[in-house]
């Protein structure tokens, strides 16, 4: 094969990798305060929807709720949450090792009312290989710097 048939033929596979949807995926990992690992699947899960603005576009993300994957995990929420517990983060990890941290606080609907999402469909789609197929949205952070895309873990650690 010429080398500019495989130029062309490269240059189809990654654009057909972008543009297809990201592999389904309906878990995630939760690393809970003790170690233990549980693969928490959507299934059954309550789905919610967030329109929020992405780049400056109103967007519509499907997925399930931050709380509702730790809630499912074990992890304690709710009247659990206070004292010493209210030091308590969430690192969510993508697949480049990029991470980001959320207060405990943030999550719990006892705190706020906001819906940290992680979406695996936006406007009506899979999310595409470059976010997907797990990307977590906060739409009321003013940038979108925590949005990470391809989530693969969440982890509870305490902040001491």
């Amino acid at each position: 094969m010429g080398s500019s048939v495989k130029v062309a033929v490269a240059v189809v596979v990654c654009a057909l990798a972008v543009a297809l949807p990201a592999r389904a995926q309906s878990s995630v990992d939760v690393v809970a305060l003790d170690g233990r690992r549980v693969a928490v699947t959507f299934d059954g899960m309550d789905r919610k929807t967030v329109i929020t603005s992405d780049h400056g576009l109103k967007t519509t993300f499907e997925g399930v709720a931050l709380r509702d994957i730790l809630a499912r995990a074990g992890v304690p929420l709710g009247e659990a949450l206070r004292g010493k517990a209210l030091a308590r983060i969430i690192i969510a990890t993508a697949t480049d090792g990029y991470q980001v941290a959320f207060a405990i606080a943030e999550v719990d609907a006892g705190f706020t009312d906001q819906v940290i999402l992680v979406a695996d469909k936006r406007n009506g789609q899979p999310l595409l290989p470059d976010t997907g197929p797990l990307q977590i949205v906060v739409p009321l952070d003013k940038r979108a710097g925590r949005w990470i895309r391809q989530v693969t873990k969440l982890e509870v650690r305490d902040v001491r």
